[in-house]
């Protein structure tokens, strides 16, 4: 049973996403924009399908670190608890912390950051690569002699805590704040406010960064999101432009331990233009600029949905699936992903991912049906669609943005 429950965190998540929505709408705050939700989930889906995978490969790591390096063997009273989420929670202070000191890690980090807005999908934004360096850190907590299987239910329960602190619905009560990592003060950190940058890195606890010197209050109003704002909603991009900002730099770089701090120094060793320069090569020649209609954030909205419903499945039924049948699922979640994002920004290959989803839908047909006749009417379709494919480009447009494009 314990192999379905992560599945059900996608509906509840979503559920508490949409009171959100629901009560910033009945107040009247512009809390949620379409660009940055889809982004937000997006990143979200795919970090949570592949998780299921991850997690059982840390749960045997920690295993692993326990059995043979464990420094003691700490028991499970109630009280050894309390200080595993303590220590969880420092762990992840430093591990956040380093995330955004060290360059290369702040690759990684740097999507959590990129929403322009602040909501409880924002939560939402991390990536497989984050999931990735932060379980390393916390091989730490079995390395000391805690058992992996109080790790990760203190893992879940830190998670949970950091969800809720992703909004602007705050609560200012002075005593809570001594103690606990509140929206107010993640928000903080969330800011590009000069005042507020690398503020605040504790997830649960303010302890971390009253005793470190990275403690403050919100006084002024956040803007959250980047010093230097994504000019995309890519789902690609969002992931890999600032490693691509890096190499950029690198290129320029001909000093080996100039590279060397690059690659491990702070950020601000960046000359601050890098995405400006990468964003003019990789972004401006392959988009449309126009939009006239809104009914291409339908289109999105209509297969974000079907892709967090068969993301639900996948989780839940993945240990009943066979290999083939999870590479399919995952590279159609993928696909999908992708096209959210190249039709939020536009982009002019966008109809190829359409072509590569039809194609996965064929082979997927081909491989269970046996009905030949129809398979080979779809791969006559396919055909056709590739010969037409200049007409049904312009329609594809048209309709989608109302976006003539020998124009």
């Amino acid at each position: 049973m314990n192999y379905y429950l992560p599945a059900f965190i996608i509906p509840i998540s979503l559920f508490i996403i949409f009171i959100e929505y629901w009560v910033s709408k009945k107040q009247g705050k512009d809390v949620y924009h379409v660009d940055s939700t889809v982004s937000n989930l997006s990143i979200g889906v795919l970090e949570r399908v592949l998780d299921v995978f991850l997690q059982g490969i840390f749960f045997y790591i920690f295993t692993y670190v326990y059995q043979h390096y464990a420094l003691f063997h700490v028991s499970d009273k109630w009280y050894m608890w309390i200080i595993l989420l303590l220590l969880t929670d420092f762990v992840w202070y430093w591990y956040h912390r380093l995330g955004h000191e060290i360059n290369l890690l702040w690759a990684f980090h740097i999507v959590h950051h990129q929403s322009h807005d602040y909501n409880l999908s924002v939560a939402a934004r991390v990536t497989n690569f984050q999931s990735i360096i932060r379980n390393v850190f916390w091989c730490a907590l079995p390395l000391i002699g805690f058992k992996p299987e109080m790790v990760s239910i203190v893992l879940v329960i830190h998670a949970g805590y950091s969800f809720f602190t992703h909004t602007q619905f705050d609560f200012k009560i002075d005593w809570i704040e001594n103690i606990f990592i509140t929206p107010s003060l993640h928000g903080v950190h969330h800011a590009s406010n000069p005042e507020y940058l690398d503020k605040n890195y504790g997830d649960m606890f303010v302890f971390w960064d009253k005793l470190f010197g990275t403690y403050k209050k919100a006084v002024t109003q956040p803007v959250y999101g980047l010093t230097i704002p994504l000019e995309s909603h890519s789902f690609l991009w969002q992931h890999f432009h600032y490693l691509i900002e890096i190499g950029y730099r690198l290129r320029l770089t001909k000093n080996i331990s100039q590279k060397l701090k690059i690659l491990f120094g702070k950020p601000n060793l960046m000359l601050g233009t890098e995405r400006i320069e990468v964003e003019k090569i990789f972004l401006s020649r392959n988009r449309y600029t126009q939009v006239k209609s809104n009914l291409y954030k339908y289109y999105i909205g209509i297969q974000l949905f079907g892709i967090l419903i068969l993301s639900f499945g996948f989780i839940f039924l993945h240990t009943q699936l066979n290999h083939f049948q999870k590479i399919y699922c995952i590279s159609l979640i993928f696909l999908t992903l992708v096209n959210c994002g190249a039709l939020l920004d536009q982009k002019r290959w966008i109809l190829m991912v359409e072509y590569l989803r039809l194609f996965l839908l064929i082979f997927i047909v081909s491989a269970y049906l046996e009905y030949n006749a129809f398979c080979i009417v779809l791969y006559i379709l396919s055909a056709v669609l590739l010969i037409r494919k200049s007409y049904i480009e312009e329609e594809y447009y048209r309709f989608l943005f109302d976006l003539n494009i020998k124009q």
